[in-house]
């Protein structure tokens, strides 16, 4: 088949897709739960890296995640985020994982970002389906709140980003209403207070920015 486009034309479409190049994020995550979500935008345009932590307390996942940056096979990503829930964590340490993230992130000259949610990241999944703000606990959200969306539902359940990708949109105007975009920078005052909060929109949108 011919092709009639002049040559500069041409050169012109090659640089836009140089320039569309796969944007990739390494997403460091407290369970399974949030490495089975973030895993299914491993996407043609997208590169996604998900790695579990295994669980333990805010201080002990950053230090895993700052160990694991530093060997040879996780580096190179164009974006690195640390997923976590309130837990027992006390609002101390919550602020101190978060003050240490944003200094290494300078010293290292990389984009390093942190995904909280209160009490737990089941509450991301809520807000596809209803807008809550009343507080609640992260039995009581797994175990009946979420089952009425989603029936059967369980921490390692396979599946859900293509049962919640047609609801994205709801979910992240649902988190924003939930925690205002200009009031997410004092929200580390206050994160272990804030029942219900989610931040994960944030970095959701990053992700289908690229999709």
């Amino acid at each position: 088949m011919r092709n009639d486009r002049r040559p500069w034309e041409r050169k012109k479409k090659q640089s836009h897709s140089e320039r569309r190049r796969k944007e990739s994020f390494c997403i460091f995550t407290e369970g399974k739960t949030e490495q089975l979500y973030f895993d299914d935008f491993n996407l043609p345009t997208l590169r996604v890296k998900c790695v579990g932590l295994g669980g333990g307390n805010a201080e002990h996942l950053l230090n895993e995640m700052l160990r694991y940056i530093n060997e040879d096979k996780y580096t190179g990503y164009d974006h690195y985020w640390l997923v976590f829930d309130c837990d027992d964590n006390s609002q101390e340490e919550l602020q101190r994982v978060a003050a240490k993230l944003k200094r290494s992130a300078r010293e290292r000259k990389m984009d390093v970002q942190w995904c909280f949610s209160n009490p737990c990241f089941e509450c991301w999944y809520l807000l596809h389906f209803c807008y809550r703000d009343s507080p609640m606990t992260a039995l009581e959200l797994k175990r009946h709140l979420l089952r009425e969306w989603i029936p059967g539902y369980h921490e390692t359940m396979k599946g859900i980003y293509g049962l919640l990708v047609d609801k994205m949109e709801t979910a992240c105007r649902n988190a924003s209403r939930l925690l205002p975009l200009e009031e997410r920078e004092a929200w580390i005052n206050r994160l272990k207070l804030t029942n219900p909060s989610t931040n994960v929109d944030d970095l959701v949108k990053m992700l289908r920015a690229e999709m």
